[in-house]
């Protein structure tokens, strides 16, 4: 059976009718009139929860009191919670439980918009994909120069005309999903005197009809995301790209997802970050049990975009922040700009602000290519310790690797390789292994515990762990290792096994967990 979206709502008039035609949501009112005539309330909701599970929103239509805290601190997971703009006052702005859970106001200008906010977001799942730059086709009537990068780019450079011409189309399309806000987000940038519009089209599922709904964005209307609001089909998402002026325009892949407008990106309180380029990470704090120390997980490579790790990190009670990477056709890696990089260091740090933890009350984390991110930024921010899973750090080798090793396996590597070097030379190969290097031998990392499960016979990265276990012995630092027979996608769950176990040793020991 699917789960469902469960809501709460605390006051007002009873919203279930608005959700009739959502079969996936269960909705429970609760009289506020209970917090003054039944001291069996509480007891009550714990019975609730433990019958349909915890709820993923809770709507409050009441005022303050000391008893609606009570209720909230028994249903409300961070984010979930949202109060009436009407009601919300001062005593909810002070309180530090508002603080913690992220609690915030529902600000809405008619009815109508107040149940489009409700219902655009109660769904389960996260959901996100793309259509990639290599899908694209260029019009045949273009007279400058093209080319693709893989599937991290496709470049037009030249004279593109003193009016909007169409310049590129692609061959695959992607779905808009009935009922739901959807979200789009075209990757590109341009260089030089030269604009560009997305054109947009919506065409139903099986209709003869033309298209439904043209939308038309320019290039300064892209700085955020396009939503989309909900329609009543499903349809094919078409896009062509004109431009005009003279220069190069860049461009990279759409990305589709279902959105829960204010409410978080992917999942409840999921945010994103896009630098100048429009490359994105997205990330997601949870503040847990407000102990040290704060954990990091870079997640792998996923082609399905959204977030990873979140029940395993949840399932450790302390604070931990996820972080992902959608670009190209599974993740870069966590490498991009001065801006970006230093981005991602921020978030860290802001959070460890947030939650007044000191610098080394933090963990990072990953596995795969997520380890790629623990290591780099880990030898960049001096945590406490740095626990990763199938190690990855030269990246050019990787792409190296797939020509004899594993031939048509992860040809993300060859797109990653191309992006940051722009050629496959082995002297760029050789460059890119030294970006991760140039870092990780830079800083002094014996302060920080490494723990490490690794492949005994991975064919990605065949010399990382060696290569790591060379460094740090130099700097005689704490290393825990655990081997596995393999190849790098040979038995992860083992090694995922011993990355929650490495995960419990340094909690107990360094932070005094049980």
């Amino acid at each position: 059976m699917a789960r469902k979206f469960n809501i709460l709502q605390i006051g007002g008039e009873d919203l279930e009718p608005i959700f009739h035609d959502k079969k996936n949501v269960y909705i429970d009112y609760l009289d506020p009139i209970l917090f003054t005539f039944e001291s069996g309330y509480e007891e009550a909701i714990e019975n609730l929860i433990d019958e349909v599970g915890s709820f993923n929103l809770v709507f409050i239509q009441t005022t303050y009191s000391q008893e609606l805290m009570k209720v909230i601190e028994i249903v409300g997971e961070p984010y979930t919670i949202y109060v009436d703009e009407k009601y919300w006052d001062f005593q909810f702005e002070n309180d530090s439980r508002v603080k913690y859970k992220f609690i915030k106001p529902l600000i809405y200008k008619s009815t109508d918009e107040l149940h489009h906010k409700l219902k655009s977001g109660a769904f389960t799942k996260q959901y996100g994909d793309k259509v990639s730059p290599i899908k694209g086709e260029v019009n045949p009537n273009f007279e400058g120069e093209f080319e693709y990068l893989g599937n991290k780019e496709l470049v037009l450079s030249g004279d593109f005309g003193e009016s909007y011409t169409p310049i590129v189309s692609w061959n695959q399309n992607l779905v808009y999903d009935k009922n739901m806000m959807v979200q789009l987000w075209p990757e590109f940038f341009v260089e030089g005197n030269v604009d560009v519009q997305y054109v947009i089209r919506l065409i139903p599922f099986g209709s003869l009809e033309h298209t439904k709904d043209v939308i038309t964005l320019t290039k300064d209307d892209l700085n955020q995301p396009l939503e989309l609001m909900p329609r009543p089909y499903d349809a094919n998402i078409s896009i062509v790209v004109k431009a005009k002026g003279t220069g190069v325009v860049h461009l990279r892949a759409i990305h589709k997802r279902w959105s829960r407008a204010e409410m978080g990106q992917f999942i409840m309180g999921g945010q994103r970050y896009n630098d100048e380029n429009g490359e994105e990470f997205i990330h997601y704090f949870n503040p847990g049990d407000l102990k040290p120390p704060l954990n990091v997980y870079f997640s792998g490579y996923r082609s399905a975009e959204g977030f990873e790790g979140y029940f395993m990190m949840n399932s450790l009670d302390a604070p931990f922040l996820l972080i992902g990477d959608p670009r190209i056709e599974g993740g870069s890696f966590y490498l991009g700009s001065e801006t970006y990089e230093n981005s991602i260091k921020k978030v860290i740090k802001e959070t460890l602000e947030y939650l007044n933890f000191k610098e080394d009350d933090l963990i990072l984390s990953g596995l795969s290519m997520g380890s790629f991110g623990a290591l780099y930024y880990g030898a960049q921010l001096n945590p406490r310790a740095v626990i990763v899973g199938k190690p990855l750090v030269n990246i050019g080798r990787i792409a190296e690797n797939m020509k004899l090793k594993r031939p048509n396996d992860f040809g993300t590597a060859l797109d990653i390789l191309m992006s940051q070097e722009g050629t496959f030379s082995k002297e760029n190969i050789n460059h890119l292994n030294k970006r991760f290097w140039g870092k990780f031998k830079q800083n002094e990392v014996e302060n920080t515990t490494f723990a490490i499960a690794y492949m005994q016979n991975d064919d990605y990265d065949d010399i990382a762990f060696d290569d790591l276990m060379s460094v740090l012995g130099e700097s005689k630092t704490h290393v825990m290792t655990r081997g596995v027979p393999g190849r790098h996608n040979d038995d992860s769950a083992t090694i995922t096994s011993w990355f929650v176990n490495f995960y419990h040793i340094i909690l107990n020991n360094q932070f005094g967990r049980e």
